[in-house]
């Protein structure tokens, strides 16, 4: 008996271990570089639109499943959880679901996508 409450214990303990560290790769902040739609990509350093999704949405993701969400000079907090390479963001009860690809966040709005790039 004591044998099998020792390694419940130790799974327990692992498994808490593991949570806490989940999504790490998604922590820091990410800004805006690139939107795609009806399959045509523009990104930050376009001429026209390039300096509109520079700075268009910022999500700054911290440690503990919490953070801040900045657009067009509002900001609100927000909450998050992983699951693998998937990120869900849940803003005034409203989640969203960002994937990441390639290094970036990728954020799809019924078919138009937002990509983000962690900032260094």
């Amino acid at each position: 008996m004591k044998k099998i409450l020792a390694i419940i214990a130790a799974t327990a303990i692992s498994c808490g271990m593991l949570t806490s560290c989940g999504g790490s790769q998604f922590v820091g902040t990410w800004k805006s570089v690139a939107m795609e739609s009806d399959g045509k990509k523009i990104t930050k350093d376009d001429e026209t639109l390039g300096s509109f999704i520079d700075g268009f949405l910022t999500i700054e993701i911290e440690k503990g499943g919490e953070g801040k969400i900045s657009s067009d000079g509002e900001t609100k907090d927000i909450e998050w959880e992983n699951d693998g390479d998937t990120i869900t963001i849940t803003v005034d009860g409203d989640d969203q679901e960002a994937t990441l690809e390639d290094d970036q966040l990728v954020m799809d709005f019924e078919g138009e996508k937002l990509y983000l790039e962690k900032d260094e």
